[in-house]
């Protein structure tokens, strides 16, 4: 039910509508009190509550209104979920998302309680939603970060992250010191020097998951700095911790560190690749995956290309997701057409039943991948201006941790960044005749084709060949029953002499013309039909407005200043949103607007106009018309007079009920009243 809010994602205004099948009951609908939870089941409703989270958290800029309407909702849910840990799972996850960044001291305290509950699933939950609340806040650090509204709480605050440090410590559920570990990784993002302290600490540990969260507590700090100190010291616990998932951690988190500088990833993860340790190469294989995504970049490749074969199996699952990445929004043709064998590949991977569930799960992640957002989003940690997005980082934080949870899955769509390209006016419309011209040919950044399912010829069925003995034999017989049929017989084998002449005869011909036939083509008469000359592609080509223009083809396009409609800063970068001027502002316009989806459900008729019905023998019975209402007497006199009409209708002849209903069933029946002709 979660993915949902994957497919879903930014309709926040339609939230509530797509989900109602699955949310569970609110207080409001049982008159204040309470909703009954109970202690069985709830998939789906944790699901949907969720998926809810995922479809305001993904967009940060959606409307605030609408996002503090969910987080209340949610939070109702999650005051009264204990008895349910799935229920409490998805309302944790929820609440987390909508409240992003906000350091909302009592949705922290919420959260807390439920953490408290000692609960594996939710208290994991509950751990990383208190991160993503205080995501970049620094609480419990030196100098915090705070927003604005939160920098009262600030002790308070401090106080709460330091009891989170302690409950890490003394709780025997992994699930939660992994989830506290990486939402205290998720506070330090940005902090850089400032966590320091912090990291030091939990560095130095020797519970090896709450080293794991220093770790990614390293990536989050000194995300997209190139910090020389970081990568010294992830490098140094990537070859020197015992435990196999901080290793793996350490490398992973190189790429958030270097993905502003990612060409210098491969070369820092080359030797890894060929580690001893498969937690190491599997690591390797995700770090290159992110650090290159959506650059197709052969060298890359060609490093993650032995991988595809390795003898573990959760390293080709990281091989093929770390080649699904670098292959993202690119076309057929890249790479020397080696994606097209990519593809086909995962597809007989999937099918393939003597895979191992691990390599068969990367496989299908790889083509959700690959394809995502219909192949107009891409991973992306930076904005076009060069910030680092803390919405992404956080998502594929803790999207890494489906190795351990497959619920955070979902948490990559928070990381995905639409590759669009639109021109807007002062009216926020856009302008259909603005256009982009692209230095490429338009093959080089196409669209794959779709597949295409391959149909099966029908087998048509050989005409057996008959053998010339075979035909020899049966005119020999023939000719033998014509004997003993007498002279009928005798008459009847000359006419298949004949036949058998005539038949010698033609095939003779046959063969003196396929020899004249032979000599005439060797002589030059008739020539073969000239195969048409393919034309050559274009070089270069324009751009609609809008349109899909991916991060490599934006370094080949360029504004054309001579059409009317020009951008007001030439020299941007082509992507994202461009604001254009208009040169002729007198001339007529052909414009467009963004129209948001419709709820209405299409294609179904109005209902008909509300009546009474009676059924047939009743005394408010009317054969073809819906009765007419019956108005109050005023007097003794009125009700006189009516009692004389109804004593006149009782005297009549009435119709057997058998007639009534022929009446009912015919086809000029519609809604209790008659068609009209």
């Amino acid at each position: 039910t979660a993915s949902l809010g994957v497919i879903h994602a930014g309709h926040t205004t339609e939230a509530m509508t797509l989900l109602e099948p699955y949310l569970p009951p609110s207080a409001e609908a049982e008159g204040g009190a309470p909703p009954a939870v109970n202690t069985a089941g709830g998939y789906a409703e944790g699901g949907s509550l969720y998926a809810l989270g995922l479809i305001h958290g993904s967009r940060s800029g959606s409307s605030a209104a609408k996002r503090d309407e969910a987080a209340t909702f949610l939070r109702t849910h999650l005051r009264h979920s204990h008895a349910n840990e799935v229920i409490s799972h998805g309302a944790a996850l929820g609440v987390g998302l909508t409240t992003l960044g906000s350091a909302n001291l009592e949705v922290v305290n919420e959260l807390k309680e439920l953490l408290y509950t000692d609960s594996a699933v939710a208290g994991e939950a509950a751990g990383m939603a208190i991160g993503l609340v205080l995501v970049g806040s620094g609480a419990g650090n030196v100098h915090p970060t705070l927003p604005d509204g939160a920098a009262a709480d600030a002790e308070e605050i401090a106080e709460a992250v330091a009891e989170l440090r302690n409950y890490a410590r003394e709780t025997q559920h992994e699930k939660i010191i992994r989830g506290l570990s990486m939402g205290l990784a998720l506070i330090q993002y940005g902090q850089e020097e400032n966590a320091d302290v912090a990291i030091e600490e939990m560095r130095s540990d020797r519970d090896p998951i709450l080293r794991y969260g220093a770790m990614y507590s390293l990536a989050m700090a000194y995300c997209g700095t190139g910090s020389n100190k970081a990568i010294r010291i992830l490098l140094h616990t990537a070859v020197s911790d015992v435990s196999d998932d901080v290793r793996m951690a350490a490398v992973i988190a190189l790429a958030f560190v270097l993905f502003k500088t990612p060409e210098r990833v491969p070369q820092l993860v080359k030797l890894l690749l060929e580690s001893f340790n498969p937690h190491v190469r599997y690591a390797s294989c995700m770090a290159v995956g992110i650090a290159m995504a959506g650059t197709g970049d052969a060298d890359s490749v060609a490093l993650l290309e032995p991988m595809l074969e390795d003898m573990t199996d959760f390293v080709r699952q990281g091989a093929l997701i770390g080649t699904a990445m670098i292959y993202m929004q690119q076309s057929d043709s890249c790479n020397r057409r080696k994606i097209k064998t990519f593809r086909e590949k995962l597809a007989s991977t999937i099918s393939d039943k003597h895979q191992s569930t691990l390599t068969k799960m990367g496989a299908i992640l790889a083509t959700g991948i690959i394809d995502a957002g219909g192949r107009n989003c891409a991973l992306d940690l930076g904005s076009r201006n060069g910030f680092t997005k803390m919405s992404s980082a956080a998502g594929l934080a803790l999207w890494l941790q489906h190795w351990h949870w497959y619920p955070m899955m979902h948490m990559f769509s928070l990381a995905l960044t639409p590759t669009f390209t639109i021109g807007l006016n002062g009216d926020f419309k856009y302008p259909k005749n603005f256009e982009i011209q692209c230095n490429s040919k338009p093959s080089v950044f196409a669209y794959p084709k779709p597949l295409q399912e391959k149909k099966e010829k029908e087998k048509k069925r050989v005409e057996t060949v008959a053998l010339s003995t075979t035909a020899k034999n049966k005119a020999r017989i023939a000719r033998k029953k014509a004997k003993e049929a007498g002279d009928d017989g005798a008459e009847a084998m000359d006419v298949d002499e004949k036949k058998e002449e005539t038949k010698e005869g033609a095939a003779e011909e046959e063969k003196k013309g396929d020899g004249d036939k032979m000599d005439v083509d060797g002589e030059g008469g008739e020539k073969k039909p000239e195969r048409k000359k393919r034309e050559p592609e274009p070089t270069s080509f324009r751009i609609s407005n809008p349109s899909r223009i991916t991060k490599a083809q934006a370094e080949l396009c360029a504004f054309d200043l001579n059409q009317r409609y020009r951008p007001i800063l030439p020299e941007e970068r082509v992507s994202g949103v461009i604001m254009l001027t208009d040169s002729t502002p007198g001339e007529e316009e052909e414009l467009g607007a963004v129209k948001p989806p419709s709820m209405e459900v299409e294609g179904e008729a109005d209902p008909p106009e509300p009546f009474e019905w009676a059924p047939p023998g009743h005394d408010d019975y009317r054969e073809g018309l819906p009765p007419p209402p019956i108005p109050e007497p005023e007097d003794d006199d009125e009700e006189k007079d009516s009692d004389d009409k109804e004593d006149e209708e009782d005297s009549k002849p009435k119709k057997r009920e058998e007639d009534h209903e022929e009446d009912l069933e015919g086809p000029g029946y519609v809604g209790g009243a008659k068609e009209s002709s």
